[in-house]
């Protein structure tokens, strides 16, 4: 583990010393692959494009997130900026590296949950565009055949609408299974809280250290969006505009309301009580998928609806 972080350090230093005008691009770039941003921009943008794909985001980002916190508890990775302090490799020629805040995560550094839960997360989008990539396909006939049953074999199995009761248990299941974990390895002797410490000693500005990069953030963010799927797909609102068309013009502007109106949300500061930020954090990502799946199409629905005007009989 040793070399790779080593590796990864001299990457970052000759990223740093030998290209500064693309920092803006690697920061945009990580902001993409971040986990939030999923719920923020993937799943609006690909559930207005196919209900199915963006449903089959959802889940599989929430459940992909929690295993990774699981596995963070289990392998104890180091993060880079203070592993270099940490290590002791560097003391005699220090990393010409320097941090920013998207680097000053709480939680552990391994699995990197860019890779794991944003790569697994996106496997659906990219499965739908290959399949109608091939179905557009007209040059060859068999290929557009094969291309299309690949595509529905390596499709997500989901569930798409349950009970509620579904939704409640899994989000039960989800803080209750990552709870009882947490405190078995801590009533074995482990310290899942070590990497907190480490973060507030090396992180170089004391404001970086987010309490939404603590471990049990994603765990209320997660238990959070399961319950708020379960509320959409049974409220009123959903219920007018399930079988209701969106033209393509519509969708985008579901999209740009979805995301105006999440985007804020997601800025919006912190309680700085942690109990009170765990709360806060479970009732917001509650939200959002009532926000994207219900209320924001049966806004522009409606007010659509009412632009058409009445066809008179001759």
């Amino acid at each position: 583990m040793e070399s790779t972080l080593g590796a990864g350090i001299a990457m970052a230093e000759a990223l740093q010393n030998q290209l500064p005008w693309l920092e803006n691009v690697w920061l945009w770039v990580t902001f993409l692959g971040d986990p939030k941003s999923l719920f923020l921009f993937y799943f609006p943008a690909a559930y207005y494009a196919s209900r199915r794909v963006g449903i089959a985001v959802l889940w599989i980002s929430l459940i992909t997130e929690w295993l990774n916190l699981v596995f963070k508890w289990l392998l104890f990775g180091d993060r880079p900026f203070w592993w270099v302090h940490e290590s002791g490799y560097y003391s005699q020629a220090p990393a010409q590296v320097h941090q920013f805040p998207a680097s000053c995560e709480t939680g552990p550094g391994s699995p990197s949950g860019h890779c794991m839960i944003t790569g697994a997360a996106l496997w659906p989008i990219m499965t739908a565009i290959s399949s109608q990539v091939a179905t557009r396909a007209h040059s060859c006939c068999h290929l557009t055949s094969l291309g299309a049953a690949l595509g529905w074999l390596m499709a997500p199995r989901v569930p798409m609408e349950r009970e509620l009761s579904f939704y409640g248990l899994t989000s039960l299941a989800l803080l209750l299974g990552a709870s009882l974990i947490y405190w078995t390895l801590f009533t074995l002797g482990l310290d899942l809280s070590w990497s907190i410490s480490l973060a507030s000693k090396w992180c170089e500005r004391p404001e970086w250290v987010h309490l939404d990069s603590r471990p049990f953030a994603s765990l209320s963010r997660d238990s959070g969006a399961a319950l708020g799927l379960g509320i959409a797909l049974h409220s009123p609102c959903y219920a007018q505009v399930r079988r209701a068309y969106l033209g393509h013009g519509q969708k985008i502007v579901c999209l740009v309301l979805a995301v105006g109106l999440l985007g804020p949300l997601d800025w919006l500061g912190y309680p700085p009580q942690i109990s009170l930020f765990y709360i806060f954090n479970f009732l917001k990502y509650t939200l959002w998928p009532c926000l994207v799946l219900a209320l924001v199409p049966w806004v522009v629905h409606t007010f659509s609806a009412q632009e058409i005007p009445p066809i008179r009989s001759s």
